[in-house]
């Protein structure tokens, strides 16, 4: 279980919303020179807000379940959102052009926020916890699935702490960027990267879900017999 979380919070955190939002303001800070103490606060506190809220989101879906005792149900209405989800991420990969009604503009992709240039740590934090709520119906069908599994696998304990594992695994790719983000080379690099792999990453999120989704579809049918 420990290696399907760790795999799963990887891939989960290759994801056009929070990566896209960070490397735009970081940008957007590096153009108006302000101070290095307000550069590393404002990304510290950006990659933490939104660490607490995916967390607590994945507790709340944990918490529910094992309350209710609704585990093979939420199951398999997981099964059935992770598999559409991840379909959508592949039609969007190869049938762009393609509209659904309510799903494309709901799913499409996370909107940069209009904020102001005030890079405070108030900012950061309401910055991490919009994306972060963004983010969940955007690429969060692999988290939906590996909480499903852990609601079904583990005690509500064990899976709250393979949810901070898996979170710690969400932000790696964030505080990666952070590090490298005072090297200017190092950071129009990322930049130029994370524009040419989107729609790329649209495919990986699509076949991971749906990977997923045949997973908790297999344990669920396992565990009825």
């Amino acid at each position: 279980m420990l290696y399907l979380v760790i795999v799963n919070g990887l891939i989960d955190s290759f994801n056009p919303c929070a990566i896209g939002v960070l490397i735009s303001y970081l940008a957007l800070i590096l153009s108006f020179k302000t101070a290095r103490k307000q550069f590393l606060n404002f990304g510290l506190f950006y990659i933490l807000a939104t660490y607490a809220t995916y967390f607590l989101i994945g507790l709340g879906i944990l918490r529910v379940i094992h309350l209710f005792g609704i585990h093979n149900f939420f199951g398999w209405v997981s099964t059935v959102v992770i598999l559409a989800l991840g379909t959508f991420n592949i039609k969007e990969f190869f049938w762009p052009q393609l509209r659904i009604p309510f799903l494309s503009s709901f799913l499409g992709r996370c909107r940069l926020p209009r904020w102001k240039p005030e890079f405070t740590i108030l900012g950061a934090l309401i910055l991490g916890f919009l994306i972060g709520l963004c983010e969940f119906p955007c690429s969060g069908g692999v988290y939906l699935a590996t909480v499903s599994l852990l609601s079904i696998k583990e005690t509500f304990l064990k899976g709250v702490g393979y949810l901070l594992v898996y979170n710690l695994m969400f932000i790696l790719p964030l505080m990666i960027i952070f590090i490298f983000a005072g090297n200017r080379f190092i950071f129009q690099k990322l930049q130029d990267m994370h524009g040419k792999m989107f729609s790329w990453t649209k495919l990986i999120m699509g076949i991971s879900m749906v990977a997923s989704g045949a997973l908790l579809l297999a344990w669920l049918i396992i565990s009825i017999k």
